[in-house]
């Protein structure tokens, strides 16, 4: 375990895994938010790419340790705005980082795609530039 996941100490782990499971309910064969978080190291893993978010999702667990999960993210949603997008971004950032996860939505990652090189080029195929090309160039003077 990192020196940031250390931060993230054992009891507010599962205030975490409680948010997330909020966020990411266990559905239809996909495990929940909080499932990954903990079971599957996804917030480890966000810790590890992310330790600038240790301070605040530390406070923020701290104060919600004692709170519903699900009344939290509401109030959260509601008056907390960055710290709703701290809880989201680290819930869905470990979410989709999860090879599971990933493999259950069909989500191999990005891919290098090599470009075509077509004559005409693909964006003036359609016509849609047409009436630009035809108006041919048109400047206004800076000031």
């Amino acid at each position: 375990m990192s020196a940031g996941a250390a931060a993230i100490d054992e009891e507010l782990r599962p205030v975490f895994a409680g948010l997330a499971d909020v966020l990411i309910p266990a559905e239809e064969g996909m495990p929940s938010g909080g499932e990954v978080a903990l079971e599957r190291g996804a917030l480890d893993a966000v810790i590890a790419v992310r330790p600038d978010v240790v301070d605040g999702l530390a406070a923020l667990l701290e104060a919600a340790r004692d709170a519903d999960p699900a009344s939290e993210v509401a109030r959260l949603r509601a008056e907390d705005e960055e710290g709703f997008q701290l809880l989201t971004t680290v819930a869905a950032g470990g979410y989709f980082l999860d090879p599971g996860v990933r493999d259950a939505i069909g989500y191999r990652g990005q891919e290098a795609v090599p470009i075509e090189h077509l004559d005409p080029p693909d964006y003036e195929r359609d016509g849609l530039l047409a009436s630009v090309v035809g108006r041919g160039p048109v400047y206004r003077p800076t000031p």
